[in-house]
């Protein structure tokens, strides 16, 4: 994304100065290049407002926080989730295990949810921001009290949402027309939806894509559905009401597949098996 934002911003410039014949070529320097690979930003600019000095002990309290946080993950799994998913499958495929699993997973997942936004949103960038002496440090807004999944979208993740909107949202609308709104607005959720699943996929060594159908089908028609015209607190309550289900229909999911996997592993697997669904059809073998 970052490699996707340099060229981006600096190719344009590039050919408008071969146009124009100009004598100098609008370059970034190296250090240009590698102050915004390690900046918490997905947008390059030529410079960025800068604060005076570094809080070395700020910095260093964030990352204690980052690793307060990995722990209090471990503890989650280790305590809530591991010995739910390791009895889990005592019993056959079905969807009465499947709604108590969702359940129990609601819990857990809604903490890993609240910690991986603190330790990644909060703590990591801002400790990057600071060592890099980076003043703008709006990385997320109040998505806590959002009335509609729109302003949701637009909140929890500021950082990749301004990445989104400049090189999806605009980008789509100036290669079309500005009248295909809703099939721009497609398009970001798509390629969104894609990324995560991929990052997934990649992580767990398996394709299993309910994070997509959730975020593709579910959290696209909740954007058009709740939108910015719902104001009441009544709306609040209802997204943090999928927010849970969500979370947990996620760790549920995910976590049964890859404790299928783990004990109902193929000798030679083909394509196929990496794609179908182990935990449909896995018994545990005690």
């Amino acid at each position: 994304m970052k490699a996707h934002s340099f060229v981006r911003e600096n190719v344009p410039r590039v050919l408008n100065s071969a146009k124009e014949k100009s004598s100098t070529v609008p370059i970034p320097t190296v250090n240009q290049y590698l102050y915004f690979l390690f900046a918490p930003t997905l947008i390059y600019r030529d410079s960025y407002p800068r604060n005076p000095t570094v809080r070395w002990g700020y910095v260093a309290m964030k990352f204690a926080q980052v690793f307060g946080c990995f722990f209090y993950v471990y503890y989650i799994f280790e305590r809530l989730c591991a010995p739910l998913f390791r009895n889990i499958k005592q019993e056959p495929f079905s969807a009465r295990v499947l709604v108590l699993c969702v359940f129990n997973s609601i819990l857990p997942g809604v903490l890993i949810l609240f910690l991986t936004f603190f330790a990644f949103l909060h703590c990591w960038l801002n400790a990057f921001a600071e060592m890099l002496r980076f003043g703008d440090r709006m990385f997320y807004k109040d998505w806590w009290n959002s009335t509609s999944y729109s302003n949701y979208y637009r909140t929890w993740n500021v950082v990749v949402h301004d990445w989104l909107y400049y090189y999806a949202y605009k980008d789509f609308l100036w290669f079309f027309s500005k009248r295909f709104k809703s099939a721009a607005m497609l398009a970001v959720f798509a390629v969104s939806a894609v990324v995560h699943e991929y990052a997934l996929a990649v992580c767990l060594s398996f394709f299993y894509p309910v994070l997509f159908v959730l975020f593709m089908f579910f959290g696209m028609a909740f954007n058009f559905i709740v939108n910015d015209s719902r104001k009441k607190p009544i709306w609040n309550v209802l997204m943090w009401t999928s927010l849970f289900l969500g979370n947990g229909v996620l760790l549920c999911f995910y976590s049964q597949e890859w404790y299928a996997r783990q004990h109902c592993p193929l000798k030679n697997p083909t394509f196929l098996d990496y794609v179908r669904p182990r935990s449909w059809t896995c018994r545990y073998v005690f």
